[in-house]
């Protein structure tokens, strides 16, 4: 693991979602996009003090930059 990798609390691989942005805690922005499930291809750097995650988005078929607050991991739940 690297230094960048160490700040960030995802790994590649992780399956994410998006969950907009956050400019105060009164105001919340969606982006129009659908990001429902997107896979961490990597973590590329830091932006200002956020680990900025690469993720390809599989409803849209690429790739984009996010920073990590706008991202939350998927989990699912396994029954027997």
């Amino acid at each position: 693991m690297n230094e960048i990798e160490s700040y960030s609390i995802y790994r590649r691989g992780d399956l994410v979602r998006f969950v907009g942005y956050h400019y105060s805690p009164d105001y919340k922005y969606i982006d129009e996009e659908d990001y429902k499930l997107g896979l961490v291809v990597e973590v590329i750097g830091r932006y200002i003090y956020e680990p900025l995650i690469r993720v390809f988005w599989f409803k849209k078929g690429y790739t984009t930059e996010v920073q990590q607050t706008h991202l939350r991991m998927v989990v699912k739940e396994k029954h027997d």
